[in-house]
């Protein structure tokens, strides 16, 4: 198994590559595994600037190949043509050369980019929190989707671990740090105080629970919400806030001082046609600022030029970020740096678990053998008769481990045992052992290098003496 992680983001790739990417999302996760059967586990992690794909592939599996393959499934889903495609300087099936141009990382880096995502540190706002909430829906909907490997599922929840180390052990959290946060600040100056601003949120998606909260800590009360999907009577219990029906929207619109649009379904869902009339009935010389949180734009551009309207969209929110402060963000960076690496031994060890389950099975087969063979007289067993199968028992397991003892030092490499029994027994164990071989060495040269108890070496009954 291996890691992959894919991604196209507002830095690399830039927002009209990630928008254009973003709307081939939905059920992306089954579709790809039913494209490339040999993955073992997909999930998809789609936000305002980002498309990220994490992947559990073979390990003989070419990350190369596999990017390639990807971007070409995302090229044929989008209408478009993969960058490194034969066929992008053509017009293979009427399509144009527009390519789909991922980010790849592989293994460990894999592993180091998804946890220093889940902390912030790749975020239009660094350091923001809302990512990390994101990346545990993510691995939600993947489960119920059937993608989820359980080397993913490990994968995001040490993510989260690093995330919170993050936040707890650095500033990058405070302030509340995150795209919502500064695209408030750059409303603010066009609006009343915000306390007594009238706020209507249209969609109920990932980021409307996040704007609720930005809005709350600027002491905001008047909040309405508005969903196509009938979704907002549901959204709206328990958060104080009222819904808005269809019925309702034009007079929401003429009435709010504020708008925060966070659907992104790929549509416009406030028009020039419907907007204007709620501009123009609006009271006194109030301005109706938009603030456009979606991806795919939830406002059409033509609202920015309405008279009375300001329209602040996510490339202005991008635009006006602050800078993070560099000795937080190292610090965070080396907190991911040892979370990766703590990762890394984690999952290493969890190679074993095969052997450790035949292990315990086998024993486990023993113990139960042994029972089997144990006399039961009114629900009772005489207790010289368990002394005898404890004693059948230790022989049985100790039988293989004796046999190659001796078979080490007779081939010269009792030392190479020894070590092995310091890997299986632990140190305090092994050391006895050694202190023992070392007595009876010194005290009959001519004995064999080790005296083993007599039920230990005892052959166990039906094995060869």
């Amino acid at each position: 198994m291996t890691i992959h992680l894919l991604s196209a983001d507002h830095r690399t790739q830039g927002l009209d590559a990630v928008a254009r990417l973003g709307a081939t999302a939905a059920h992306l996760g089954p579709d790809l595994l039913s494209a490339l059967p040999d993955l073992r586990g997909a999930i998809v992690l789609g936000t305002c600037n980002r498309l990220a794909l994490l992947l559990d592939a073979p390990e003989a599996r070419s990350a190369v190949e596999l990017r390639r393959e990807v971007a070409a499934f995302l090229a044929r889903r989008a209408g478009l043509l993969p960058a490194d495609s034969p066929a992008v300087a053509g017009d293979a099936g009427g399509r144009g050369a527009d390519g789909v141009d991922l980010t790849a990382w592989a293994g460990t880096a894999a592993v180091g980019q998804l946890f220093a995502t889940a902390a912030g540190l790749e975020s239009m706002v660094v350091g923001e929190r809302e990512i990390a909430g994101q990346l545990r829906r993510a691995m939600r909907l993947a489960a119920e989707e059937g993608t989820l490997s359980a080397d993913i599922a490990r994968a995001v929840e040490h993510a989260s671990t690093a995330s919170r180390r993050v936040a707890h052990e650095t500033g990058l959290a405070g302030n509340g740090r995150s795209v919502v946060a500064v695209g408030i600040d750059l409303a603010a100056p066009h609006l009343p105080p915000l306390e007594d601003a009238s706020v209507l949120l249209v969609g109920t998606g990932a980021y409307a629970g996040a704007t609720v909260t930005a809005l709350r800590r600027h002491c905001v009360t008047d909040i309405a919400v508005y969903s196509r999907s009938d979704r907002a009577r549901a959204f709206a219990v328990g958060r104080g806030l009222r819904p808005v029906t269809d019925a309702e929207l034009a007079a929401a619109l003429a009435g709010a001082d504020l708008v925060v649009t966070c659907r992104g379904l790929g549509t416009p869902v406030l028009t020039r046609e419907l907007v204007g009339p709620a501009a123009g009935r609006r009271p006194g010389a109030r301005p109706l600022v938009v603030l456009d949180l979606a991806l795919t734009r939830d406002v059409e551009e033509a609202v920015g030029s309405l008279p009375g309207v300001r329209l602040i969209d996510l490339l202005s929110v991008q635009r006006a970020v602050p800078a993070a402060e560099s000795g937080q963000v190292d610090a965070a960076r080396r907190i991911v740096d040892e979370e990766t690496a703590l990762f890394a031994r984690l999952l290493a060890g969890r190679r074993m678990d095969p052997v450790v389950c035949s292990l315990r099975g086998h024993v486990a087969t023993l113990v139960e053998e042994e029972i089997a063979r144990l006399r039961v007289v009114d629900g009772r067993v005489d207790a010289g008769d368990a002394a005898r199968a404890l004693h059948h028992l230790a022989a049985r397991i100790l039988h293989h481990p004796t046999v190659a003892a001796r078979t080490a030092a007779e081939a010269g490499r009792g030392q190479d045992y020894l070590n092995a029994l310091d890997l299986l027994l632990g140190v305090d164990i092994a050391a006895d052992l050694r202190d023992a071989v070392a007595a009876t060495t010194a005290r009959a040269p001519s004995a064999p290098a080790v005296q083993l108890n007599p039920v230990l070496s005892a052959s166990a009954p039906g094995e060869p003496q």
